[in-house]
């Protein structure tokens, strides 16, 4: 069978069967009172592995929102039973299982494919270790719907709240510095660096309040929200990219569209797992890499950076070529430092293939 027909295979929805009685987890339908938007909303996911506990939350929680309706799951080879999702929830709940592990990139290009062939209006990412809360359901439809009328509903999407991954948002960290400035080199940038210095003084520590609306050049998947008429005009994640930076490219269409990306501070998206690179973790972006993770998370995330800042970020070639040059020097010496070398020998294999456009699936790191 080829993999048109198994995604075709895999797009029937499943045979109605006897709900099973579980008093426990009784659903609770949310409805918000004075909702301007009309069309049901479809939550996009990929899993893998065995995170069966995540996920059963995930679409536990949404789907007791009355704007929900369906969740559309593609398994990246999970080992974990997701059939019980499909029993219990019926048509509700979509399953598609790949053979393989193909990466974040082609798992939602799958589920935005398999979504835009169904007629849900509205599609709602999410990462499988995400979970709505009504704050974020509420806030995140409402504020859509008021952008949409003003600039088309093509044109705008939403974000929710993920404080350890938005860390300096949620401690107040002004603007200018959250964004990282064009042309840096993995959000490296030398004009930044003073106030880096001065954040880590105890006078200069962030303390202010974040913003209830932030705007974004891009942006995580997990918890963006648009209509179906946006995702039908930026099209599928750019699966050469495999896994990491793919939603940092795909989201910079939006805007480099000429469209708009709000973060609403707010509208709060639980996070039932912690990820291996946020902040918390590590003092600065070079222990990020040098320390964090696996050698295969390490890879792609540092190739596929490379990549997009060389290829989409960067607009001035001798700041691009400073910031790289001097961020390059600062990797050797916390390597060094910290004992590190043979991540630093994996790192910059992985930075010459994303600069030389050396992308798709990585024989040395297969997923």
């Amino acid at each position: 069978m080829s993999f048109q027909d198994e995604l075709s295979a895999s797009l029937r929805l499943p045979i109605e069967t006897e709900r099973p009685f579980r008093p426990a987890l009784t659903l609770i339908r949310y409805a918000e009172k004075g909702k301007d938007m009309t069309g049901k909303t479809t939550v996009l996911t990929v899993t893998y592995g065995n995170r069966m506990d995540y996920l059963e939350q995930l679409v536990e929680r949404s789907l007791a929102y009355e704007q929900i309706d369906r969740v559309i799951i593609v398994s990246n080879a999970s080992s974990a039973p997701l059939q019980q999702l499909t029993e219990r929830w019926h048509d509700q709940v979509m399953l598609i299982s790949l053979k393989a592990n193909t990466g974040s990139a082609n798992g939602y290009a799958v589920a935005i494919e398999a979504a835009l062939r169904t007629d849900a209006t509205y599609f709602w990412m999410m990462d499988d270790d995400n979970a709505p809360t009504p704050q974020a359901v509420h806030l995140l439809h409402r504020h859509l719907e008021e952008l949409s009328q003003r600039q088309g509903r093509n044109n705008v999407a939403v974000l929710g709240f993920r404080p350890t991954q938005q860390e300096d948002i949620a401690q107040g960290v002004p603007l200018r510095y959250i964004v990282q400035p064009r042309s840096s080199y993995f959000g490296f940038h030398v004009r930044q660096i003073p106030y880096k210095i001065w954040r880590r003084l105890p006078w200069g520590k962030p303390h202010g309040k974040p913003s209830k609306i932030v705007s974004l050049p891009f942006a995580p998947y997990g918890g963006m929200l648009a209509h179906r008429s946006l995702y039908e005009r930026i099209g599928v994640p750019l699966r050469d990219l495999v896994l990491y930076v793919d939603d940092t490219e795909y989201t910079r269409r939006i805007t480099a569209m000429g469209g708009s990306l709000h973060l609403l501070t707010e509208a709060v998206i639980e996070e039932l797992e912690n990820s291996w690179n946020t902040k918390a973790r590590t003092r600065n972006i070079f222990e990020t890499y040098l320390a964090g993770g696996s050698d295969f998370r390490a890879y792609y995330a540092a190739r596929n950076q490379a990549w997009f800042d060389k290829n989409v970020w960067a607009t001035s070639s001798w700041v691009y070529r400073l910031n790289r040059s001097v961020f390059f020097s600062l990797l050797h010496y916390f390597a060094h430092r910290n004992a590190k070398t043979a991540r630093l020998a994996l790192l910059k294999q992985a930075i010459q293939d994303g600069e030389s456009g050396a992308l798709g699936m990585s024989k040395t790191f297969p997923l």
